[in-house]
């Protein structure tokens, strides 16, 4: 039992109302948020017997069930619950007045039978379970296979001394891309461990309406309410995870099988990666086999029947070479440098990411973005800045226009100086009313930082207007201590105004207070209220009708702003006698005959980046949708403003803004948004179930906008491009909640505006997208009731601002809450395509040409020209560093000239498989002229290894190693680009890679003797060499000129 008044945590604001000791009800709005220690324990709940917690009349269950209740249901006997707080607190053995008696002793015995107040924290991976988990990988079972049978054929009958070498490197690759994976999966949920520990997590958006609350008509109120009207006494029914919120984060947390730690099925790329590496290691084995058949039949034929010889023991030597030369084969055919390349790409990427204020939580998610064909976003703080600033004014008689181009930019630094002069030229008379109006009747602060930038404390609506008046030269400081308050009437939803009675210096007389009140409100309810306005000269003018109606009509072209009006009245009352309060003041009777001061449009500016971003959304080939709890000439409004909505588009307008309706107009510090009111308290059941919404409550049989799509069936037009939540209800969810694909996929190509957007319109609208193959949705989110929708979606971001339920749902974490760094999200997403594919290229002309050789090698000369320790270095070595070279070069903004990656298409473009064939048919040219004509080629005797390691087979191995280095060279540009060595200056890492590679290979040649099986070359030989293997800049040059891929042509497009 609580005894304090409703209370919250966190950083929460709460409006208590003074006005009477027993409210009849309290107006609260539910969040379905939970907010709780962010260090907590896993809590197990324990003696729960015969259907009752241990030593309690009601057991934890039905303590779920009673807060799920609807509200006329609570306290109904058909429930066969309780029959009032009072059945229930004695249940629980608590007092409504005295709250839990006992010690500590008894608060541990509630807390081991009734929870504990935390939530459960997600188990984490252990460092050796993430290790498990990449041996799961196809192409590393193949390695390991293939590790452990060349080394225990070699062992058991080997001849060599170095025979070994080959079984235990490839080994030895595994380890590196296990322990790659391992380690950087492990540095990545302990770096979000660290991060959530830090942030604070107190901030709460639910986009709901207000709801009455009674305590006998509806009296279940969920942890994280804000508390607008009233006050009172709270029992307390569920803490932790057995909250209604507490179970969203469990059934959040708890993962299939396969998703351990919450990461996801694999993704498109590794799939394609998955079946790539299962084709080329069939291709292997065709090729081991085909070449194990060849020379072994060879050799039976040639021996047995040809020469007539009989079977001895010592062929078996034969035979083995033959085994293992096939086996070579199939090594150096199985691509091991693919999933270290994709490892390294992704970490290398996530890292880069968290520069650019993305943190990476699935690393899939990286690679993911590359893919996303849709980003649906909130508006509030992620296109916006989430503050409140003056746009535009009237102020005495005169209409001041944008206020932007009169006002300094620099206003946001400043207090009033020694100039009483206003920058508009107004009265002083008239400033002093409106700064009197603006701080007396706020709670709000300014306070200069540390930095020299003001913080602001308080509603940003009233910072807005307390930045306005000290923008007009106006110090508001001073005016709160020139007036005292005698009497605060609140805001009130109902009223969607709030007044404040003060003392008026100088003005009272020995029997009389004379006292001014200030109102401030929505400004098409206030002008009501008022009677007069003040001149320019600071004299007071009747104020008509049509002048009220011209006032809204100037505002009304800005459908982006909230309307505030600003008036006063003179009051003059009595005295009040030694110990009378002046609560008996009735606010409805004060605020009539008001004089108006003015009328203040105020908007949340957008991010000064937002316009590029959603630009380059575009030229990338992704729609932005908004998806925002405001109403939709707001949220339209702004969506033209940052590009999502063409200008062309009309924007929707509220035919009318009676009192329950205009919440956006409201003069309300609070974003209190309006949406169906049930829909917070369902939330948990959208995470086992499809998410539906039965348009319960006045919104869904109102909707918004004016107009209608006709009756000509469903078709995509402009009028789909901005919705309502109730109407994207009503016209694509049957009865049942099932989504109505036809209609849908008639409405969505066009949609690009949802305003009153309830948590499951999210849901809903993601969940249908993704039936789309084709469609790849990110979505952004910082609610608890968001948490459902990031889950779905195939990229989720988490506001770093957002609650701790919505981060554990996320992918991925904007640190800045910002949507250009989802942009930047998206090119870190494309580049890990892109170094994917930049490796391919490379990797797969090493393997057709290492393979067709030592294939070819094996059939026509009974042995492979390349040896296994040579082929090692390729494959291994060489192979490994290429995919840190072309992984890890950082993306640019050309990525956002071609379209997303699709998932349906295949990795191996047409570009990218002209350019395999082409290098590759080059290489195998130069490698038949080097194996069968190196007198020609070279000037040296083709001998073999009869004799060792010979100087004909170290210019074949060096030869093509030159080739693979200059490829690599070529393998950069993976769109036709002509400057082949374009941006490699700023690749410090590849420069150093391939110098290493190139001075490794001299070290090998020159060195390594009968391990490498080389000998020393000149210096002509080296020229020859290196000269050959420049020829691949030139045929890549060649191949230029056939048609480019339709892709590259879109880019040049784009370009133009």
């Amino acid at each position: 039992m609580c005894r304090s008044s409703w209370s919250c945590k966190g950083h929460r604001h709460v409006k208590i109302s003074q006005q009477a000791p027993l409210p009849r009800g309290i107006r609260a709005v539910q969040t379905s948020d939970v907010e709780a220690e962010s260090s907590v324990d896993d809590v197990k709940l324990h003696g729960e017997q015969n259907g009752t917690a241990e030593g309690y009349g009601i057991s934890v269950s039905d303590l779920q069930r009673f807060a799920e209740l609807a509200p006329h249901e609570v306290f109904a006997p058909k429930t066969g619950f309780f029959v009032s707080a009072a059945h229930l607190a004695t249940l629980l053995q608590t007092s409504l007045s005295a709250g839990v008696s006992g010690g500590r002793a008894e608060l541990a015995a509630r807390r081991q039978a009734l929870g504990s107040n935390s939530l459960p924290e997600r188990d984490q991976v252990s460092f050796w379970e993430l290790i498990a988990n990449t041996l799961e990988d196809f192409t590393i079972v193949v390695l390991l296979i293939s590790g452990v049978t060349s080394i225990g054929l070699e062992l058991a009958f080997g001849e060599g001394d170095n025979g070994w070498i080959e079984g235990a490197a490839i080994l030895a690759a595994v380890a590196v891309v296990s322990l790659v994976t391992a380690v950087n999966d492990y540095e990545k949920e302990q770096q979000f461990r660290q991060l959530s520990a830090l942030v604070d997590e107190s901030h709460l958006t639910g986009e709901s309406d207000d709801v009455l609350k009674h305590a006998d008509l509806s009296p279940v109120m969920l942890s994280g309410s804000k508390i607008l009207e009233g006050y009172g006494r709270m029992l307390v029914t569920g803490v932790g995870e057995n909250s209604a919120q507490g179970r969203i984060l469990s059934s959040l947390t708890q993962s299939p099988p396969d998703e351990d730690g919450g990461l996801r099925e694999s993704t498109a790329l590794q799939r394609k990666l998955e079946t790539m590496a299962q084709q080329i290691g069939n291709f292997g084995l065709a090729a081991a086999i085909f070449s194990l058949t060849a020379m072994a039949g060879q050799f039976t034929w040639s021996t047995f029947f040809v020469d007539g010889q009989a079977w001895d023991y010592k062929y078996l030597s034969e035979y083995l070479r033959f085994i293992i030369t096939a086996i070579t084969i199939l090594v150096v055919a199985i691509p091991e440098g693919l999933p270290l390349a994709v490892t390294i790409a992704l970490a290398y990427s996530v890292k880069r990411m968290l520069a650019d204020n993305n943190l990476v939580r699935n690393l899939a998610a990286a690679e993911t973005m590359g893919c996303a064909t849709t980003i649906c976003t909130d508006k509030t703080g992620t296109l916006t800045q989430n503050r409140m600033a003056a746009a535009r004014m009237w102020v005495a008689g005169r209409d001041y226009g944008d206020l932007t181009r009169l006002l300094s930019p620099s206003v946001d630094m400043t207090y009033a100086g020694e100039d009483d002069s206003s920058p508009l030229g107004l009265d002083t008379r008239v400033l002093s009313l409106l700064t009197s109006g603006i701080a007396l009747n706020s709670t709000a602060e300014l306070r200069p930082g540390d930095d020299g930038q003001v913080s602001l404390v308080g509603d940003r609506t009233e910072c807005g207007l307390l930045q306005l008046a000290s923008s007009l030269g106006a110090d508001y400081h001073l005016a709160r201590e020139e007036g005292q308050v005698l009497r605060a009437f609140p805001f009130s939803s109902e009223r969607k105004r709030m007044s404040t009675l003060t003392t008026q210096p100088g003005a009272s007389t020995s029997g009389a207070l004379c006292a001014r009140l200030f109102t401030k409100g929505a400004a098409e309810i206030l002008l009501d209220h008022c009677s007069t306005r003040v001149a320019e000269d600071s004299s007071v003018t009747y104020l008509n009708d049509a002048e009220k109606q011209q006032i809204l009509q100037s505002f009304a072209k800005e459908g982006s702003l909230r309307l505030l009006a600003l008036a006063y009245k003179d009051v003059m009352m009595p005295y009040p006698s030694r110990g009378e309060s002046l609560d008996g003041l009735q606010a409805e009777s004060l605020e009539q005959g008001l004089t108006l001061v003015a009328v203040v449009g105020l908007e949340d500016p957008l991010r000064v980046e937002v316009k590029h971003a959603i630009a380059q959304c575009q030229r990338a080939g992704i729609t932005v949708r908004m998806l925002t709890g405001d109403n939709s000439t707001t949220a339209a409004s702004i969506a033209q403003q940052c590009g999502i909505l063409d200008r062309g588009v009309p924007v929707p307008v509220i035919a009318s803004m009676p009192v329950s309706t205009s919440g956006q107009q409201d003069g309300k510090m609070q974003d209190v948004l309006v949406q169906t009111p049930d829909a917070d308290d369902r939330i948990a059941a959208s995470v086992s179930r499809e998410a539906t919404s039965n348009g319960a409550g006045p919104s869904s049989s109102a909707p918004e906008r004016v107009g209608s799509r006709g009756d000509e069936g469903p078709s995509s037009d402009a009028s789909d491009a901005v919705l309502t939540g109730p109407e994207f209800r009503q016209r694509v969810l049957r009865p049942d909640g099932s989504i109505d694909r036809r209609e849908f996929d008639a409405l969505w190509p066009a949609l690009r505006v949802m305003g009153r957007c309830s948590p499951q319109d999210k849901y809903t609208i993601v969940r249908a997208l993704q039936g789309d193959p084709d469609e790849v949705v990110a979505m952004t989110g910082d609610g608890t009731n968001d948490a459902p929708a990031l889950k779905l979606a195939d990229v989720g971001f988490a506001m770093a601002s957002g609650t701790s339920i919505a981060k554990e749902a996320s992918d991925i974490l904007l640190l800045d809450d910002n949507f250009n760094s989802i942009v930047n999200a998206v090119k870190w997403g494309r580049n890990v395509y892109a170094g994917i594919t930049k490796f391919l290229q490379f990797q797969l002309v090493v393997n057709v040409v290492a393979v067709v050789t030592a294939g070819a090698g094996a059939v026509f000369l009974q042995e492979s020209p390349l040896t296994a320790v040579q082929m090692l270095w390729v494959n291994l070595i060489m192979d490994s560093l290429a995919s840190l070279a072309l992984a890890t070069e950082a993306p640019t903004d050309a990525m956002l000239d071609l379209p997303p990656y699709s998932p349906s298409k295949p990795l191996l473009t047409p570009s990218i498989l002209k350019s395999i064939v082409g290098q590759s048919s080059f290489q195998l040219v130069v490698m038949y002229l080097a194996v069968f004509h190196a007198d020609a080629l070279f000037g040296v005797p083709n001998t073999g290894l009869a004799d060792g390691p010979s100087l004909h087979y170290t210019l074949v191995f060096n030869v093509f190693v030159m080739m693979q280095l200059f490829n690599q060279v070529n393998a950069r540009k993976i769109y036709d680009e002509a400057d082949v060595l374009g941006g490699i200056l700023d690749n410090k890492l590849f420069l150093g890679i391939l110098g290493a590679e190139a001075a490794l290979q001299v070290v090998i040649v020159q060195f390594g003797g009968d391990v490498f099986s080389t000998r020393p070359l000149s210096p002509a030989q080296w020229a020859a060499c290196t000269g050959i293997g420049a020829l691949s800049l030139l045929v890549r040059a060649g191949l230029r000129l056939l048609p480019p891929h339709p892709e590259v042509q879109d880019a040049q497009q784009s370009d133009r």
